[in-house]
């Protein structure tokens, strides 16, 4: 895995950690003592962060890009979790467990990411109860989306798991479901969406082409998804 020192010249690093959620209550001095201990550094596109089965003693808090984090099937396919972006971290679980990971994690694009030591980030967590509580925070909010995604897709056909995605990002985009119209944003490829909702991208392609033939979206160039006919889409 190769990790490259990143001087982004933008901004000082407490100015960078300060724009995390997590650390965002800190003071200057505050700041200012975290950066200290944290390091960021550039990573490549498509670049493996770490791996199921490996110890990774890092909190990991995204300034730039996008990650992806995914299990690979007894089968070999790769089952896409969650994508995160500026703002998120991950290495939570091995700091919460103490045990090797269960799941990957590679970035999407090029990425700037800082590290910080789990005996640090265990030290934060007893100085400073905000940190704790916004960390709490964007846990539970990730329960929260893994259980609705779970109500979603569980034991459902392609059509409703497609159904529900794009619905579910015209929540998240701030569109209107209740419009007849409205227009979303693939945030991530085609086959990165096919594995978040448990499908071939063969059949997600093929659903796409289903529901445009029967006039309920229409593709648009840069994942544009135009959503034609809001209410059938809740009725599948």
């Amino acid at each position: 895995m190769e990790h490259h020192e990143s001087h982004p010249g933008h901004a000082p690093l407490e100015v960078l950690v300060g724009r995390v959620p997590i650390f965002s209550q800190l003071d200057d001095v505050e700041l200012k003592d975290i950066a200290g201990r944290v390091k960021l550094r550039h990573h490549r596109r498509n670049e493996q962060l770490y791996g199921a089965g490996e110890s990774n003693p890092h909190l990991m808090i995204i300034h730039s890009g996008h990650v992806k984090v995914y299990r690979i099937s007894e089968s070999g396919h790769e089952q896409l979790i969650r994508v995160l972006g500026e703002g998120d971290f991950l290495g939570d679980t091995s700091f919460i467990s103490g045990a090797p990971a269960d799941h990957f994690a590679s970035t999407l694009d090029a990425a700037d990411i800082c590290t910080l030591h789990h005996d640090d980030l265990r030290d934060y967590l007893l100085r400073f109860p905000t940190v704790t509580y916004k960390m709490l925070e964007t846990l539970s909010n990730r329960l929260e989306n893994t259980e609705r995604q779970v109500s979603i897709f569980a034991g459902e056909g392609a059509e409703h798991r497609i159904a529900g995605y794009l619905l579910e990002l015209a929540g998240e985009q701030r569109t209107s479901k209740e419009q007849d119209t409205t227009t979303v944003v693939l945030p991530i490829a085609k086959k990165d969406v096919a594995s978040f909702l448990g499908l071939t991208p063969e059949t997600l392609s093929r659903k796409f082409t289903q529901f445009e033939s029967a006039g309920w979206i229409r593709m648009q160039p840069r994942r544009t998804v135009e959503i034609i006919n809001v209410p059938a889409l809740q009725q599948l």
